[in-house]
């Protein structure tokens, strides 16, 4: 986001203030009149909804990018991700699993989704 903000400004001479922060929260402060001229939401979602609140310049929304769900071990790890899979995550040896929190961000929600999917959540 700084290079593209330093781009624009070069560009059109425009200052640019980030805002960085949760996209639930620019939702909800967006819903109650905040002054934002650009959204750019890990959720497309929450777009999705102030468009059709009439909160959002009808015609403008863009999907710029697509997330991925990945499973991370550190190099010394026990486990082979590659032969395990989703199954990796009930090994033993794993000790520690971390996933954005799913009441609030929306990698968080897709990971229990992944999770719920590969019938391995409850476990």
């Amino acid at each position: 986001m700084e290079e593209l903000s330093e781009q624009f400004q070069r560009q059109t001479r425009t200052k640019v203030n980030a805002t960085y922060g949760s996209s639930g929260n620019f939702f909800s402060q967006m819903q109650n009149g905040a002054p934002f001229d650009l959204f750019f939401s890990a959720d497309i979602e929450y777009p999705r909804r102030l468009e059709a609140a009439g909160l959002a310049e009808p015609g403008t929304l863009y999907e710029y990018a697509v997330g991925r769900i990945v499973i991370w071990t550190p190099l010394d790890a026990k486990v082979d991700v590659t032969k395990q899979g989703w199954r990796t995550l009930l090994d033993a040896s794993v000790q520690k699993i971390a996933i954005a929190n799913p009441e609030h961000a929306p990698y968080g929600r897709a990971a229990v989704a992944a999770l719920q999917n590969a019938r391995i959540y409850d476990e």
